[in-house]
């Protein structure tokens, strides 16, 4: 991908950062953190590297919020900790980054090794008669595409994975955070409890994992694709 392109499409991922966590969306009592999608886009599409900045923005953004926008919330003055805000996000795009690089590693292994199996099925059929060999061309063409819609699949499925666990690690180490240094305490008007722990995920994990599954894979999958082409 040009140099020019890749600042761009950057720049403007780190700006969706900044604008979602400044806005968070509040549905009823849950808090819906659209700030992990350009997150783990960026940990799906770029290198080791820029997906930590992104991890870092999303983190700062999140600590500056709690003395701002996000000042009157239940667990503002638990963000206000960079232990709890920024640490954990700089590890989430991490390890959506990981997890998408081993999967993919993975499948894209079963993968060949079954694109191979079918090529020599095909080369024993070229070898044969002529009606055979035009049968066998048809085939190929056919399974061409069927391998190409294959591709596709696998990619968006391998990005759901890993989108998904980038919101369970999110959840996880935020929350781990919180119950290492507040357990038992009272931080604002909020006492750390099993059941306010309880309280937090079940509010917003649930919404979080399905809209960023949901939601991550076809964008990063388009960004992949525009990468390509501008190779």
């Amino acid at each position: 991908m040009k140099k020019s392109h890749r600042i761009a499409l950057l720049a403007f991922e780190l700006a969706l950062i900044v604008i979602f966590s400044l806005l968070p969306i509040n549905l009823g009592a849950a808090s819906l953190a659209l700030t992990l999608l350009p997150v783990l886009v960026i940990a799906l599409t770029q290198d080791f590297k820029t997906a930590v900045l992104g991890g870092l923005i999303m983190g700062l953004t999140s600590l500056i919020g709690a003395f701002t926008v996000g000042a009157a919330s239940l667990t503002a003055p638990l963000f206000r900790n960079p232990l709890v805000s920024v640490l954990p996000r700089i590890c989430v795009p991490a390890v959506a980054w990981a997890v998408n690089r081993g999967v993919n590693s993975l499948t894209a292994k079963i993968q060949s090794q079954v694109k191979a199996k079918t090529a020599e099925k095909n080369d024993f059929c070229e070898n044969g008669s002529k009606e055979v060999g035009e049968e066998a061309g048809n085939v190929g063409a056919a399974q061409g595409k069927r391998n190409s819609a294959i591709e596709r699949t696998r990619e968006i499925v391998v990005y759901a994975v890993s989108a998904a666990l980038g919101v369970c690690a999110n959840t996880a180490l935020v929350l781990g955070m919180i119950w290492l240094l507040y357990k038992g305490k009272t931080v604002g008007d909020s006492a750390i409890t099993p059941e306010f722990m309880a309280g937090l995920v079940s509010l917003n994990f649930v919404i979080e994992v399905i809209v960023m599954t949901i939601a991550t894979p076809p964008i990063a999958y388009a960004i992949r694709k525009q990468q390509e082409k501008n190779r």
